[in-house]
């Protein structure tokens, strides 16, 4: 699958953007949306890969948060072990009861310093395998899901994307 995505990358420039697109329709099939935190009930959709200690990660929330009336959010925690924090405040938002408010509080960096004490939550696990199938490196990652554009790290133009500005 690397090597088809290499393939379709240096042929871009002579094959067009469709055939990315189609294969990144293809990869966001396998994606198990039923796994993800759903937060948001708009007709936008977005999947997005996200780190709880990544800044940009942060920023792209605080501008998604007062929108979610028109997208729909499918977010995947992509903790590091390099960012030993990032796993428990994971584990907070992947097994809370609210997760809109457990997004804002690990997102406003509420826990930075002190995180939480929780069990460790399964689902956390999940994501990150599903992040490193995909082959996700860093975060913020996105894909709108409306034209299947993937969006690496943070894009001020992100609700402009998705249709929301």
């Amino acid at each position: 699958m690397v090597i088809l995505a290499l393939m379709i990358f240096f042929l871009m420039p002579v094959l067009g953007a469709d055939l990315y697109s189609e294969f990144i329709k293809e990869r966001v099939k396998e994606i198990p949306l039923n796994k993800a935190i759903v937060v948001g009930n708009g007709k936008n959709r977005l999947i997005t890969f996200i780190n709880p200690d990544c800044p940009h990660c942060r920023k792209e929330w605080k501008e998604l948060r007062p929108h979610l009336g028109k997208v729909k959010l499918y977010i995947f925690l992509f903790p590091f072990k390099t960012a030993p924090e990032s796993y428990p405040k994971a584990f907070y938002i992947a097994c809370s009861k609210d997760k809109v408010k457990a997004l804002d509080e690990v997102l406003s960096g509420k826990f930075d310093g002190n995180p939480p004490k929780v069990k460790e939550c399964p689902l956390v696990y999940e994501h990150v395998n599903i992040a490193q199938e995909l082959g996700v490196q860093a975060t913020p990652y996105n894909i709108v899901l409306k034209d299947y554009r993937v969006i690496e790290g943070y894009n001020p133009e992100l609700l402009n994307m998705l249709g929301i500005k």
